[in-house]
C-alpha cells in the first residue's frame, strides 16, 4: 500500500523524523481515543499502533496506560531505532507493511487500532480495503482512530505520497466499509500539534459494533 519512495524517505531520514516528532504532545487525542476503548469485564486492552513512526504513541500507551501494544511500521530503520530507544518497554515492535496485516493471525485481537498520520500514505482507492482489514483485527465494540491532513487531493510532498481527507471523501470511504460491519464514526478537525506549521488535520474515530 505504501509506495517505495515514501518508505525510502522514512528509512533515509529516520533520525530527523524522530527528532521532529518524538516529543510532540498528543494527550488530547490520546484521551479521546482511550475513553472509547471497550471495557467489558475480563477484557485485556491491546492496541495496534499502525505506522508507529518515532514510537512516541506506542510508548505512551504502554508506559502511561499500561496496556499491551503491538507497533508496526513499514520502515525497517524506524523499527530498529524504536527497539533500541525503548528497549526496556514490553512493546512488540514489528517491521510490517500495511498490506502484510491481512496475512497475520490478528482477527478479533485488538481493542483499539491507532493509525495516527499513517493511513494518509495509502491511495484513496485502496483505503476502504485497508480499513476493512484493520476492522477485522478489532474485537466487537473496538475502536479505530485515524488522522489525515485536511484536504481533497492526492499528492507528493518531496518523496512522500499523501492522501488528504475531508468529510465528503471520508463519507465515500465509510459507505464502502460499513457494508462489512455495523459501524459508527465521529470526525473532527484539529490544528497541527507540532506547531509552526499551517496544517489542519482530519481526525476520525470508528467504532465496530457487535454484529
Amino acid at each position: 500500500m505504501t509506495d517505495s519512495p515514501t518508505l525510502d524517505f522514512y528509512n533515509q531520514h529516520a533520525d530527523t523524523y524522530i527528532e521532529q516528532t518524538r516529543n510532540v504532545k498528543m494527550h488530547a487525542l490520546y484521551k479521546r481515543f482511550t475513553s472509547q476503548l471497550p471495557s467489558p469485564s475480563g477484557i485485556s486492552q491491546h492496541i495496534l499502533d499502525l505506522g508507529c513512526g518515532s514510537g512516541r504513541d506506542s510508548f505512551w500507551f504502554s508506559n502511561e496506560l499500561g496496556v499491551k501494544v503491538t507497533a508496526i511500521d513499514g520502515s525497517s530503520e524506524l523499527i530498529k531505532q524504536n527497539q533500541a530507544h525503548y528497549a526496556a518497554s514490553s512493546i512488540n515492535w514489528q517491521h510490517l507493511k500495511f498490506e502484510d496485516i491481512r496475512h497475520q493471525s490478528w482477527q478479533d485481537q485488538f481493542t483499539g487500532v491507532w493509525a495516527c498520520a499513517s493511513l494518509l500514505h495509502v491511495p484513496f482507492n485502496e483505503l476502504s480495503n485497508m480499513i476493512v482489514s484493520l476492522l477485522e483485527t478489532l474485537v466487537s465494540d473496538g475502536v479505530m482512530y485515524a488522522s489525515f491532513k485536511h484536504g481533497d487531493a492526492e499528492r507528493y510532498d518531496r518523496e512522500r505520497f499523501f492522501c488528504d481527507m475531508n468529510e465528503d471523501r471520508f463519507l465515500e470511504v465509510f459507505q464502502q466499509i460499513s457494508t462489512a460491519y455495523p459501524l459508527e464514526y465521529v470526525a473532527w478537525i484539529t490544528a497541527d500539534q507540532q506547531g509552526g506549521r499551517d496544517v489542519e488535520w482530519f481526525n476520525v474515530l470508528i467504532t465496530k459494533r457487535v454484529c
